[in-house]
């Protein structure tokens, strides 16, 4: 029940971390500035309480909290009025029949000092309870605030789920009357058919929930041959895209339903978001290479979030998807965008 509270995905975390600290912060200013306030009326309580503490004493002089010395005063000198110096806290007390002396009521400064460091400490531990108690209340504010957002993402969650489950009938009833077909007829619309079918599959792949745990089957796969068979289906649909191609002969060993994927989404995401005719894929023992002319990406590194595009085709989820199933496989994956071509590399590890 308790870990339901806290945020799942990256979206909810980040959520809860910006409205955490933007409301923290708002009431640590708040309480940052009564404190100081508070801490000012208290000094300010302090020297009205010895002024008349010190006037009292000028006429009993009962007690030993106060020091008394005689000093020359000149004209114009202001009695009964506290005054703040090196030695501590005072008033002047004139003295009947003359006006060139006074006496000096003297509160020590070593007191005084004491008494300051006293509200000074009550002041700071005023502030840290009330920050405990802020930062409290503000994460259970932040939880709170996440809650329409996760409700959204369920939302989403159920609809992808209803989907997914839609598409599966048609989608096997078609590909089974495109097999019937075939040994009937064997054409061109036959082949875009299969490979439009074989799309849909990809994206309903891809709209699976990736959340739950997969055992992987790792075997020796033929890189090479794999990228070679995806772009041949891809120059089928895209004939007016030229593709420059190195593909070397390279082995890994890797669970074969997951490099499938990498390399589908990684080739498919290059050939329907370039913006010039061109495609170059590069594959060595080490890595595979793709690039394509793109218009102008800010923030490449915001591609690999879920839902994230930079244009009103596809869902954002293809390269979100290929960095999840490099972090399973242990490989590495990057973008770059430089001079108007974006690539994306996959390094095997």
């Amino acid at each position: 029940m308790i870990r339901e509270l806290f945020p799942r995905t990256a979206y909810e975390r980040e959520s809860l971390i910006k409205g955490f600290v933007l409301f923290f912060v708002t009431v640590e200013v708040f309480l940052l500035v009564i404190s100081v306030l508070l801490y000012r009326e208290r000094v300010f309580e302090l020297k009205s309480k010895l002024f008349l503490e010190m006037k009292n004493y000028s006429y009993t002089f009962e007690g030993e909290k106060f020091g008394v010395d005689l000093v020359s005063v000149g004209k114009g000198s202001r009695f009964y009025e506290l005054f703040e110096g090196e030695e501590g806290l005072y008033i002047l007390v004139p003295i009947p029949g003359t006006t060139e002396d006074a006496l000096k009521i003297l509160y020590p400064a070593s007191s005084y000092r004491v008494e300051i460091s006293e509200i000074k400490r009550e002041s700071l531990y005023f502030f840290a309870l009330s920050s405990l108690f802020s930062l409290l209340i503000s994460f259970g504010f932040s939880l709170y605030a996440i809650n329409p957002l996760r409700k959204a993402l369920d939302m989403i969650e159920e609809v992808t789920k209803d989907i997914l489950h839609d598409l599966n009938t048609p989608l096997m009833t078609i590909g089974v009357n495109l097999k019937m077909i075939r040994r009937k007829y064997d054409g061109d619309e036959v082949r875009r058919a299969e490979l439009a079918v074989r799309q849909l599959q990809m994206l309903r792949d891809n709209l699976r929930p990736l959340e739950r745990e997969r055992v992987l089957a790792v075997r020796d796969i033929e890189l090479g041959e794999l990228v070679e068979k995806e772009l041949t289906d891809l120059r089928y649909v895209y004939p007016e895209i030229s593709v420059k191609a190195e593909i070397g002969s390279v082995e890994v060993r890797a669970d074969e339903t997951a490099v499938r994927r990498i390399v589908s989404n990684i080739l498919d995401n290059a050939f329907r978001h370039t913006s010039g005719r061109w495609v170059r894929v590069v594959l060595t023992d080490r890595y595979l290479l793709v690039e394509n002319p793109s218009p102008e990406i800010k923030d490449p590194q915001r591609l690999f979030e879920r839902y994230f595009k930079t244009s009103q085709r596809g869902l954002g989820l293809g390269l979100s998807i290929v960095r999840r199933l490099c972090d399973e496989l242990g490989w590495s994956v990057s973008v770059d965008y430089r001079e108007g071509v974006f690539s994306i590399k996959v390094t095997f590890r």
